[in-house]
């Protein structure tokens, strides 16, 4: 959901192991998170964490917010394969972007 920049996102918190896996990754995966594309899993920074994440779209529904959860499981299964993802490991977070 979008409203002056905030929105919901659906990742998981990138973890030194994560990001030793990201870092490794084959060049042909890399646009799967590296390019920012909406379509993909896009790196965002809460706090002082980054997460790899979707975005939700406004008005998005449970069974959508499921379905996103599978997609970022599938494309962190081909990104890093030997990475294990706990299914508590993905969670929904708010997001607001910080003043320029």
């Amino acid at each position: 959901m979008q409203h002056n920049g905030n929105m919901i996102l659906v990742g998981i918190k990138i973890n030194d192991k994560l990001q030793e896996q990201l870092d490794a990754s084959k060049p042909s995966v890399k646009p799967f998170f590296a390019d920012n594309n909406e379509d993909f899993l896009q790196v965002f920074r809460i706090d002082d964490h980054e997460y790899l994440a979707k975005r939700a779209k406004s008005g998005t529904s449970l069974e959508e917010l499921g379905n996103m959860r599978l997609n970022l499981k599938t494309m962190l299964n081909l990104i890093c394969p030997q990475f294990v993802i706990s299914e508590a490991a993905i969670k929904i977070y708010a997001y607001s972007p910080s003043p320029l």
